[in-house]
């Protein structure tokens, strides 16, 4: 009988903890996706990041770097404006970063430096509101951009 009693408190209490408020003051960030493992040519490389904000004024910028494994290959480091828009309590959306491996006409991506050999690396981003609150950094999955 205690054990199913303390199985029921377990999941009693997971439930309640996982319904918990995810809005705070300071922007939260998930990556969430990352269109592609392998990208050659000419390519977009595009992060999705789920983000969420108390205030809903997680609006000045998304700081990224491009972490290199690769020896030889340089890191990359960027600051992307996040465009005005209405701030509204607790909002939740998708921001959507992208980034070519090369010239693609027509695109509003900015080019990023490529090396002289095959670049296994990954992304970090965080972003910061008006009030200049920062949210933890995160992490996409490793990718490789060819030659």
């Amino acid at each position: 009988m205690k054990a199913k009693l303390l199985i029921l408190t377990a999941i009693i209490v997971t439930i309640f903890a996982c319904n918990k408020d995810t809005y705070t003051t300071k922007p939260q960030l998930t990556f969430k996706s990352v269109n592609g493992k392998v990208f050659s040519g000419a390519s977009a490389i595009i992060f999705s990041l789920e983000f969420t904000d108390a205030e809903g004024d997680i609006s000045d910028s998304i700081w990224v770097q491009k972490v290199t494994k690769t020896k030889g290959c340089n890191n990359f480091s960027d600051r992307v404006k996040i465009p005005a828009f209405t701030a509204t309590p607790n909002l939740r959306g998708v921001f959507e970063v992208g980034y070519n491996t090369g010239f693609i006409p027509g695109s509003i991506y900015t080019v990023i430096p490529r090396c002289g050999k095959n670049d296994t690396c990954y992304f970090r981003f965080w972003a910061s509101d008006k009030a200049k609150n920062k949210s933890d950094t995160v992490v996409s999955s490793d990718i490789i951009i060819m030659n």
